[in-house]
């Protein structure tokens, strides 16, 4: 493995801060890695009053603001899929690593440093930070890892990214009392990537519970800041003073809650919070940043936001319907008008360009599959397409009428799905649009209950895991639940098979393999890509100080540095 520095498109993010800079006469810029956080229908009380400095003696409380609707708070299990803020995670467990989407790094956080590799490149063993213990007070063990791991294997449903897949994990051992091996059936370079996606959970706590149902109302972690309650308002964290990498020096992490990105945009220009993930309203983001105390942190990342088309529906199991959508979208037009150039170009074979020359980039500016109505007709109408009274194409006395499903309460996810449903209209697609809350749209995609959805897809840190979203191992038929992340129910054999190859293959072939994926992804455009979103962390610097701008500003091994001025 190469452990360290992923390449990035350096150019592309200069050119995003330029871009920032020009808006809003603000040159300062930064980092998130969730894209645009859930906005419910309701749940969200008055935000807090403005935090001010803390006077000597009192605790120092940090006001951090989300949009976690009901949905998001019926469980705080990390193996559950649904039902939960995912970003809570990171700051109540530790996964043995986590990647760092500024830097491209892995930061060993329960690991002890970095793993070794088997001379045969088949075992990965992973020293454990012993240092570490649990929120209530035990001490956390070699036991705890194995239960995370093995809970996956013996509950497939778990095991999202297929880490016990055909050529993955074959074992997962103790090495005394301070090890971890991790034995593959097949080499597999990219497994230190796959364990940032595992939260370690208390075996004791766990092994009472059926893992696939536990609500784990009461959670307990290794993380930095401890679960203390949870109401309509906020969810609330305590400090862990025992923290083995280091307390944290806010006494208290207040999670606001919102109803939307624009209430929580508003409550940040008046300093009501200090910060928030990555949910910001984008078109209110160069009047944030006239106030020079806000800032926002910018990086391309793992989540590409697409038109989501469900491959096996009819007429759009159609390749001709798909690629009429993806040529239908004016990319360009969304990233200026509905995310304000707070997000990035995406490529249509999907890979993010965080992954440097594994990247088909040529893709991402290749006039066959940019914006063009006219050939999105010219496709329909060589597919044997006409148009009807109404000016709906239809074969077979079956219009191309379909439902649209996006987010509620997201004001740039709602104007650019009207920019893309009246632009679907333009070359004779009907929509029906229905607006549903974020959690209820991960179902939907689960289940293969929808036509087309808006929505963003993030991945593991890894280009296989990315690209793997299309292996048809990862998917089901409609009415089953996707094993992964495959929610379009896409299936070609030839990227299976070349998924399969670069899985073990060396650095090189594993290249030419992802941009093979790619190129077939473009052309039978199982989605419609609009933009990749890494991070657009907005923050304020008038209260707090210590930030550490080389991770996302408000993850928690940032937060556990920040200081009250």
């Amino acid at each position: 493995m190469s452990w360290g520095k992923r390449k990035k498109p350096l150019k592309s993010i200069a050119a995003f801060v330029l871009a920032l800079g020009l808006l809003s006469g603000c040159s300062s810029a930064g980092s998130p890695n969730q894209a645009a956080s859930p906005a419910s229908k309701g749940g969200a009380a008055e935000p807090a009053k403005p935090a001010e400095p803390a006077k000597k003696g009192e605790p120092v409380i940090y006001h951090l603001g989300e949009t976690v609707n009901p949905e998001q708070v019926t469980n705080f299990n990390p193996f559950l899929a649904t039902g939960n803020w995912s970003t809570f995670f990171d700051y109540v467990f530790d996964s043995l690593y986590y990647f760092n989407p500024v830097k491209g790094q892995l930061v060993p956080r329960l690991a002890d440093g970095e793993g070794k590799w088997s001379d045969d490149n088949k075992t990965y063993t992973v020293k454990l930070n012993l240092k570490a213990k649990w929120h209530d007070g035990k001490p956390f063990t070699a036991d705890d890892v194995l239960y995370s791991f093995n809970i996956l294997k013996s509950n497939k449903a778990l095991d999202r990214y297929q880490l016990w897949g055909e050529g993955r994990l074959a074992d997962v051992s103790a090495q005394g009392s301070d090890a971890i091996a991790f034995k593959l059936s097949k080499q597999f370079p990219s497994l230190p990537y796959y364990l940032t996606t595992v939260y370690i959970v208390p075996k004791a706590q766990f092994e009472k519970e059926n893992a696939a149902e536990f609500l784990n109302k009461a959670p307990i972690g290794t993380g930095p800041f401890k679960f203390r309650s949870v109401n309509e308002s906020a969810i609330v964290l305590d400090k862990n003073a025992d923290y083995f990498l280091g307390a944290p020096n806010i006494d208290q992490l207040f999670i606001n809650r919102f109803n939307n990105s624009s209430t929580l945009t508003l409550a940040l220009e008046k300093g009501d919070v200090q910060g928030s993930t990555g949910t910001v309203a984008m078109p209110s983001v160069p009047k944030l940043l006239e106030n020079p105390v806000n800032k926002l942190q910018v990086y391309p990342g793992l989540n590409t936001f697409s038109v989501i088309i469900n491959n096996e529906k009819p007429a759009l199991s159609d390749m001709a319907v798909r690629k009429a959508i993806q040529l239908a979208l004016d990319r360009k037009s969304l990233i200026e008008k509905g995310e304000s150039n707070g997000v990035f170009p995406a490529n249509p074979g999907f890979l993010s360009s965080v992954f440097g020359d594994a990247v088909e980039s040529k893709l991402i500016d290749d006039p066959a599959y940019g914006y063009n109505t006219n050939e999105s007709i010219k496709l329909l109408e060589a597919a044997g397409y006409k148009k009807n009274a109404k000016g709906i194409y239809e074969k077979g006395g079956k219009p191309l009428s379909f439902t649209y499903h996006m987010a509620a309460n997201a004001p740039a996810q709602n104007k650019e799905g009207a920019m893309i449903t009246s632009w679907l209209k333009e070359i004779g697609i009907e929509t029906t649009v229905k607006l549903v809350t974020w959690p209820e749209l991960t179902k939907l995609l689960m289940s293969g209950d929808y036509e087309l959805l808006q929505n963003g897809i993030q991945t593991p840190p890894d280009p296989q895991a990315m690209l793997e979203i299309f292996h048809s191992k990862m998917t089901a038929p409609n009415g089953t639940t996707a094993p992964g992340l495959n929610y379009m129910r896409f299936r070609d054999a030839d990227v299976d098979k070349w998924l399969d190859e670069a899985s073990s293959a060396d650095a090189a072939k594993r290249k030419e393999l992802y941009k093979q994926v790619q190129n077939r992804i473009a052309e039978k455009a199982p989605l419609a890509v609009m933009y990749n979103v890494g991070g657009h962390i907005p923050y304020r610097t008038d209260k707090f100080t210590g930030y550490n701008e080389d991770l996302p500003v408000t993850s928690a091994l940032s937060l556990k540095q920040v200081k009250s001025k």
